[in-house]
């Protein structure tokens, strides 16, 4: 049996990585794609750039590989989306855990429910929105916790569609990167691809032809990187099980 991580990025599933014995190279048609062992448990690692689109075909891909395999240890037991998120309640601090008991799609408007997590470690329970853009500013996230959400991100609708499409366990486990509070020096949109990754590429240009730009956004990485840690040790210590979860259809 196996357990599915899906980010966005793959710096946000090192840590969980670099804890794993076993670790091996998948070849899967997606931006990052690993496999290594936790405590006699496989676990697979998956990362695909922003948005649900891509999101959710990494689900596709792994599920798709699972199934050729035709092992018992091959099957997937539960499907966790992870990653960086933005605080829209204020209480929420960079760094902090949060446990999305429902995902919110307002695109659709479709809510997808969460399991819960089986562990007594700290973390903030709460309604977690999913749209497909960076909120950028304060402003916005303040509009997007109007709603009742404590934090968005980009992936866990794509990731929680699919894997309720299958039928799996679909927990959702982030940490934030950014309080609510904050607000980006430009718009991260515009530095997105016609398939909704990052160009990093874009953003050093930013950041050269604006270099009073540079102490924020050298400030974000170091957090994100320290965000992405904390967010490994997390992962390490909680113990997904594919238990029976609301997400499951009856």
């Amino acid at each position: 049996m196996a357990i599915l991580y899906v980010a966005s990025e793959a710096a946000e599933l090192k840590t969980l990585a670099n804890a794993l014995t076993a670790l091996r190279k998948l070849k899967w048609p997606i931006d990052y794609a690993y496999e290594g062992i936790w405590e006699s448990r496989r676990l697979l690692l998956a990362a695909n750039g922003a948005g649900p689109k891509l999101a959710a075909h990494a689900v596709e891909v792994a599920i798709r590989a699972m199934m050729l395999a035709e092992l018992s240890s091959s099957k997937l037991e539960a499907v966790v989306s992870t990653g960086w998120c933005g605080a829209v309640d204020p209480h929420l601090r960079e760094g902090q855990i949060v446990a999305a008991s429902q995902v919110i799609d307002p695109t659709t408007n479709e809510t997808f429910d969460c399991a819960k997590l089986p562990t007594a470690d700290s973390f903030v329970e709460g309604v977690l929105v999913s749209q497909d853009r960076i909120a950028i500013d304060a402003a916005e996230k303040q509009r997007l916790s109007s709603g009742g959400a404590i934090a968005v991100d980009m992936e866990s609708a794509g990731v929680a569609m699919r894997t309720r499409k299958a039928g799996l366990p679909f927990y959702c486990i982030k940490v934030v990167s950014d309080r609510a509070d904050e607000s980006f020096p430009f718009d991260l949109n515009q530095m997105r691809t016609h398939e909704g990754r990052i160009a990093r590429g874009k953003i050093v240009i930013q950041a050269l032809t604006h270099p009073n730009q540079l102490p924020l956004l050298f400030r974000l990485k170091r957090r994100t990187e320290e965000a992405a840690r904390a967010l490994g040790e997390f992962l390490v210590s909680c113990r997904i099980t594919s238990e029976p979860g609301p997400s499951e259809p009856a």
